[in-house]
């Protein structure tokens, strides 16, 4: 079924906030990708294509097991910061691009990505790409997290994120609730398919951080931006501020810089191509 693809994440205003408290996915995660990938691709990988890159966290963590590597984003603004962020890394480029459209040869990649942005594309256009770009073997992984939550002596705190989204839930696109599914109702597109859900706890990236820090977070959402757009700039700061304050009431302390540890817990869903066709 074809979406309507909602370019609000290429807004400048949310560049720098990608980079600045967005968290990069787990090398364990990373790993798992890769492993997948050898079995049927062999040891000496050729090319990685990042989609939906954003400011590249994701793309470089895969500079050390291909000898390309080439993040796709729709948003001049971010792919300047990934190249900025990468300029150390000789087999790490960017391109602007789209899933709907994507910039490779056919029957020349091994490996597409897609680390929290897969809910963004039209999967009608989307999936035929990849089935055109993919090598025999070649692989499909999708992985994203949902929520973060908090710990604060030895206090986890998890619903706090919970309720904030929902309170914006009139500005999260409906492609959005495939989240909440950990990817498990994508529509299906090869017989080879795995699901690692977050519940397994193999994917986990964890941040020693303040509670302004977490905030600033909640700051990246794209229904926030849509919340300014909507309501004003007065009403996206007022419900960070509400963030923030229920957030502090939930840990006892009225103190914004204290140290907390804030934890991503990621899900993975992979697709391979048959090697014969």
């Amino acid at each position: 079924m074809s979406q309507q693809v909602d370019l609000v994440f290429t807004d400048p205003k949310l560049t720098n906030k990608y980079i600045q408290y967005r968290p990069v996915p787990p090398l364990t995660l990373c790993k798992a990708v890769v492993d997948h990938v050898k079995k049927s691709r062999g040891d000496d990988l050729g090319l990685c294509g990042d989609i939906g890159c954003g400011s590249g966290q994701n793309t470089s963590l895969y500079s050390d097991y291909f000898r390309e590597v080439v993040g796709v984003d729709v948003s001049p603004q971010q792919l300047a910061i990934a190249r900025t962020a990468t300029k150390h890394l000789t087999n790490v480029t960017f391109k602007e691009g789209s899933g709907e459209r994507l910039p490779f040869a056919d029957h020349s990649v091994d490996l597409l990505t897609c680390c929290v942005s897969v809910h963004w594309f039209d999967y009608a256009q989307f999936y035929p790409e990849v089935e055109r770009v993919l090598k025999p073997g070649g692989v499909l992984a999708c992985y994203s997290y949902l929520m973060s939550s908090i710990q604060y002596n030895d206090k986890a705190i998890s619903d706090n994120f919970t309720e904030n989204w929902y309170s914006l839930k009139q500005y999260w696109p409906a492609s959005h609730y495939t989240l909440w599914e950990e990817y498990s109702t994508l529509p299906k597109l090869y017989e080879d398919d795995i699901l690692i859900r977050k519940s397994e706890g193999r994917f986990i990236t964890e941040i020693d951080c303040t509670v302004d820090s977490a905030i600033g977070y909640i700051s990246s959402w794209s229904a926030l931006a849509k919340l300014a757009k909507a309501e004003g700039n007065e009403a996206a700061n007022a419900f960070l501020n509400n963030c923030k304050q229920n957030l502090l009431k939930e840990m006892g302390t009225d103190d914004s810089s204290v140290p907390i540890k804030q934890s991503f817990d990621y899900f993975l869903r992979m697709w391979r191509k048959p090697v014969s066709f």
